[in-house]
């Protein structure tokens, strides 16, 4: 499937997994564009998900689908936060909109982190194609309108791009995400290294 695909999307979700991530690695190894959506919180995020889950799970009281999701976006919060930890005492007493508030944050600090770890910092958002040497990145965007302007750039080959430099490389980074798209190298040794035992001589 992922050798088939022109372009692939992932949708960040609650946590990380290894095997949507080795997807994503192996697609950018494969020299093609990987888009990854990181919901952007807007206000009223954790009342129109808690919405859908009373609807879905009509059998479950708004305090469990509170504490569920906060299980979901907030792990520590169990150990670390004596609020949290009175409220899987006694579920009954939770205050629901003190709570609701408290999912709301959660939710905020758990995608913008994923957000940010994605296309600063992820350990597989930069990917290197196996044929050409070439370093690719992962494109993150947080809204669907701007998924689907890249996916129709993507398609269309009418992506934008910003050459910048960046701690001693050379990084282009393509409009829409603002993510680095491609990055060579400036240390001398390194390229050095590429140009004459990375690529293979031609015949």
């Amino acid at each position: 499937m992922l050798r088939r695909a022109k372009c692939t999307i992932y949708f960040a979700q609650e946590s990380d997994t290894l095997g949507k991530d080795s997807e994503l690695a192996s697609t950018l190894a494969q020299g093609k564009p990987v888009i990854t959506f990181v919901p952007e919180v807007d206000e009223k995020f954790a009342e129109r998900l808690l919405a859908g889950l009373r609807d879905t799970y009509p059998e479950k009281s708004e305090a469990d689908l509170i504490l569920e999701q906060l299980q979901l976006f907030s792990q520590r919060a169990a150990w670390t936060d004596r609020t949290v930890r009175s409220w899987l005492d006694d579920p009954a007493q939770i205050p629901i909109k003190e709570a609701t508030a408290r999912l709301q944050e959660a939710i905020q600090i758990h995608y913008d982190g994923r957000a940010k770890t994605l296309r600063e910092s992820h350990p597989l958002g930069v990917q290197v194609n196996l044929a050409t040497g070439v370093a690719n990145g992962v494109l993150v965007v947080r809204t669907v309108g701007d998924c689907a302007r890249l996916v129709r750039r993507i398609v269309t080959r009418t992506l934008e791009y910003s050459v910048l430099a960046e701690n001693g490389s050379t990084v282009l980074r393509e409009v829409i995400s603002n993510s680095v798209f491609r990055v060579a190298t400036g240390d001398m040794m390194l390229s050095n290294a590429f140009w004459n035992f990375y690529l293979e001589p031609s015949e």
